[in-house]
């Protein structure tokens, strides 16, 4: 196909425009404080509903890829987009938690997850020249959203309240949604962009190699291997995410509004961590960039349990924050690269839920350490030694990645 059929770069557009809606469930903190206010409702039972949307996140991309696979990214983008707007929408009516947990962890949430599912698996097939890139693009609207819809919703909520809130953003989002779904184009099977041709070991490398179902997957060692990666590497970034504002309070003595640009230095971090490594592993390859960031990481989290300075700590946030965005963007390419683009949407799906085990037990362990110790100290010591074994497995997935290229290489020659 030529790239002249398909405007990939419009196609990307959309896509970074719809992740930065949904990125709104990352805004969560925002709308917490005005709810337990207006109803009274205890802080865990409010915290509860962010851990139900995490908890559902391989549901909705397993669900989300496995539409994205078999009827195409626009179908994922309609759906999820129907799901995400009118969640929020009527959480605007909600009058209890179980309500909430209903409408907006379970409704909108699993929309959301339903529409990145799409959005991620489409552009990738869309740029098999640029995969970091293209995913680090995608990955960064969803991650930034919080960053962008957070100080509008602040506003909305000063002025009209939490609830009134919740359904301008169900209506706006779900209208902006369409409307970006119009522009959307499912990606052929075996798009090339014009001029570009496949790297020689791609060409000769068997098919069946290259398109795996689920269950082939899971029997690759390999996966196994990249699961372990993504969690390790996920974990530390959500502790640092999770914990942001009472670490700077606690031990750095920052005042609340003080802690919570730190807060936002994380996710802009984020943000351009899934861009700044999404291209460098197109450049220097995936195992390679895993690398150096594991090693970033790791010097982030020994800095941060040995500064006592307020600079110390910025600096370990934005390299955790820019890490943590990192590994959004890289594990999509790995997973299309090794197992293939016709069920990409499915397997990264289950490949995600080194996410959620990274999500219940990052932010866990830190809150544990707090309340034992008094201090979040002892977790960065946790989180720099799931760092450093993340190292190794990062290691091992190299030399497991030559192997088989190796071999893909032998057998062609045959």
């Amino acid at each position: 196909m030529s790239q002249q059929t398909y405007n990939r770069w419009l196609i990307l557009v959309a896509a970074v425009v719809i992740n930065i809606c949904i990125g709104t469930l990352y805004a969560w903190s925002v709308f917490a404080l005005p709810l337990g206010k207006t109803f009274g409702w205890a802080a865990t039972s409010i915290a509860l509903a962010f851990t139900i949307n995490h908890a559902l996140s391989p549901v909705s991309m397993i669900g989300g890829g496995y539409i994205q696979d078999r009827l195409g990214s626009k179908s994922n983008i309609i759906i999820g987009g129907i799901m995400f707007g009118v969640g929020l929408f009527i959480t605007g009516f909600v009058s209890s938690v179980e309500m909430l947990y209903v409408t907006y962890s379970v409704l909108a949430g699993i929309g959301g997850g339903v529409i990145y599912a799409g959005t991620l698996g489409n552009t990738v097939k869309f740029f098999p020249d640029k995969r970091g890139l293209a995913s680090g693009l995608v990955a960064a609207g969803y991650g930034s959203g919080a960053t962008i819809v957070a100080p509008i919703a602040s506003s909305l909520i000063t002025s009209f309240g939490v609830l009134t809130t919740f359904k301008i953003f169900g209506a706006v989002f779900f209208v902006i949604i369409m409307l970006c779904s119009m522009v959307i184009k499912n990606a052929p099977a075996g798009f090339k962009p014009e001029g570009w041709n496949p790297p020689v070991d791609v060409k000769i490398s068997k098919p069946a190699a290259r398109d795996m179902v689920w269950s082939q997957m899971l029997r690759d060692g390999v996966w196994w291997v990249i699961l372990v990666m993504l969690t390790c590497g996920a974990m530390s970034g959500l502790m640092i995410t999770a914990f942001a504002s009472p670490i700077g309070q606690q031990m750095f003595k920052l005042s609340p509004m003080d802690a919570a640009l730190f807060v936002s230095l994380v996710a802009v971090s984020n943000a351009l961590g899934r861009i700044i490594f999404g291209a460098v592993s197109d450049k220097i390859g995936r195992a390679n960039t895993i690398m150096v960031m594991y090693t970033l990481s790791a010097l982030g989290m020994l800095n941060l349990a040995l500064t006592d300075s307020v600079a110390g700590f910025a600096a370990s946030a934005i390299a955790v924050g820019a890490v943590f965005g990192g590994f959004m963007s890289t594990m999509p390419s790995i997973i299309s690269e090794r197992y293939g683009l016709k069920n990409f949407g499915v397997n990264y799906g289950i490949t995600f839920i080194g996410f959620s085990l990274a999500a219940i037990f990052g932010p866990m362990t830190a809150a544990t350490v707090r309340q034992s110790t008094g201090n979040y100290e002892q977790a960065f010591w946790v989180a720099l030694g799931l760092n450093v074994a993340g190292l190794v497995f990062a290691f091992i997935f190299r030399t497991l990645e030559k192997r088989s290229e190796e071999e893909n290489l032998e057998t062609a020659l045959d």
